[in-house]
């Protein structure tokens, strides 16, 4: 029997949603499914970079990590009620199993549509970090690549292993699940990674690589520990957290959203317009940063403010003269509706010794090693959610610190977000004090802090305590 010709949904599935969108563009340049690259070359013309190409991050492997980010979901998800708390209700779900598969799941059904996604992967301190993803290469060609071993198949010197194999796993790891993270994100959605030293600056570009380093935001220092220690030259005593927009563009024209709430103290006077404070109308910086020098109402000085503005203030009765001073009316009304603008420093006592503190109080033991301060997600959800029904993502949930900041900042603003939270099980040493107390998986203790943060929580009507519990299957 004659073999089928190929047809052209053969092409279309064969092909991966960025050569469709290729084809689109240069249909010409395509025969079949197979990509002419000279006819490419000669369409897009002087835009082809010639040479060693752009500055860029590389690393053995990348070829192939690139390539799991658009490799099709094969698993699937199975529903676990048992485990779960008010199944029928809740729109919250945690999954058991590789994020790196449900992350290709989620992209059928939440694809653009995710508003934050915080994550704290793993640091890459030198320690074995679970998420062993297997390329098509023969282990020997890996060690031999990473400086694990020599030409003649030996282990080098005991300084090989600090090489760049460290570097070369974890971003290898990572690399996907950022790729396909980006997706899910709404067109003014951000993430934010905690991170430190080791990874700093890779994770900085790869990033820059995969939003496109127009979407950085900013980097942000958060204080994670007050203690100091005294067996180093210098006692580090904070984390990274890198901020990107998907659109950056989009961002922007919402950036009066973008902030966290507004301090109201201080309005100690009123008027029949309500109470008000008063605050300076100088200009700071004088002339070098552009105010302009007036005189006003007998005062001479640099302004904030033009003349015709300030004149037009005083009309409206906002401008106090005190003393030899003047000032404006800030009124309670109107900055309640405005956000305070936050700074890159982060040092709000959201400590990694007090999260543990108060998780080993919640849980009844110390089940789990170094869990984020919900107080430092809750600050993220203030900044870039506040809307009702706003989707939440974390896939390094851990012990499920932003479920539970979730939960404590939607009491506070009273609104109603969701979350997805994905955790590998992990599975528990059993003569630890987790494994002693009954738990086998590193997810069974997410589930069960879950549990318990949901009844600590002062309730209130319409509020959503539950989360479905959904296990990967391949």
């Amino acid at each position: 029997m004659d073999q089928l010709a190929p047809t052209e949904d053969t092409f279309t599935e064969s092909m991966t949603e960025e050569l469709l969108r290729l084809r689109e563009l240069f249909p010409s340049a395509f025969a079949g499914d197979r990509v002419d690259l000279d006819t490419l070359a000669g369409l897009l013309g002087e835009r082809i970079i010639e040479g060693d190409g752009p500055y860029a991050l590389t690393w053995h492997g990348k070829g192939q990590a690139r390539k799991a980010a658009e490799l099709a979901a094969t698993g699937t998800l199975s529903s676990d009620p048992e485990q779960s708390v008010d199944w029928e209700g809740t729109a919250n779900t945690l999954i058991e199993g590789d994020n790196l598969e449900v992350l290709r799941l989620l992209q059928e059904t939440h694809r653009d549509q995710v508003r934050m996604i915080y994550i704290d992967p793993p640091y890459n301190t030198g320690r074995e970090f679970i998420y062993p993803d297997r390329y098509q290469e023969s282990i020997g060609d890996y060690l031999r690549q990473t400086g694990q071993l020599d030409g003649k198949g030996t282990k080098p010197t005991d300084g090989a292993e600090i090489s760049g194999r460290y570097h070369t796993r974890w971003l290898n790891m990572m690399y996907p699940r950022m790729a396909l993270a980006r997706n899910l994100l709404r067109e003014d959605g951000v993430i934010f990674v905690s991170i430190d030293d080791h990874e700093v600056h890779n994770l900085r570009l790869l990033m820059d690589e995969i939003f496109g380093p127009e979407n950085f935001v900013t980097s942000i220092c958060h204080k994670a520990r007050a203690s100091v220690s005294n067996d180093k030259v210098i006692s580090e005593n904070h984390n990274h957290i890198l901020l990107y927009a998907r659109d950056a563009a989009v961002l922007n024209t919402r950036r009066h959203e973008f902030g966290l709430e507004p301090k109201l103290e201080g309005f100690n006077k009123s008027d029949e317009r309500g109470a008000y404070k008063l605050v300076p109308v100088d200009g700071p910086g004088g002339a070098a940063k552009g105010n302009p020098h007036y005189e006003f109402l007998g005062v001479s000085g640099y302004f904030r403010f033009s003349k015709e503005r300030m004149t037009r203030m005083h009309e409206e009765g906002l401008i106090v003269k005190t003393g030899g001073n003047l000032q404006q009316k800030k009124y309670r009304d109107e900055a309640e509706g405005k956000r305070r603008t936050t700074t890159t420093w982060w040092d709000e006592s959201f400590y990694t010794s007090t999260a543990t503190t108060d998780l080993k109080r919640l849980m009844g033991g110390k089940y789990f090693d170094s869990p984020k301060h919900p107080g430092l997600i809750r600050k993220m959800l203030q900044l870039a959610s506040r809307d009702d029904g706003d989707v939440i993502l974390d896939f390094f949930a851990g012990s499920g610190s932003t479920a539970h900041a979730i939960w404590e900042q939607g009491l506070a603003d009273g609104v109603k977000r969701r979350f997805i939270l994905v955790q590998l099980p992990e599975e528990i040493d059993p003569k630890s004090p987790a494994g002693e107390a009954g738990f086998r998986t590193i997810t069974e203790v997410t589930a069960e802090r879950l549990r318990k943060a949901g009844q600590a929580i002062d309730d209130h009507e319409g509020s959503d305590r539950g989360f479905r519990y959904l296990r990967l299957n391949h």
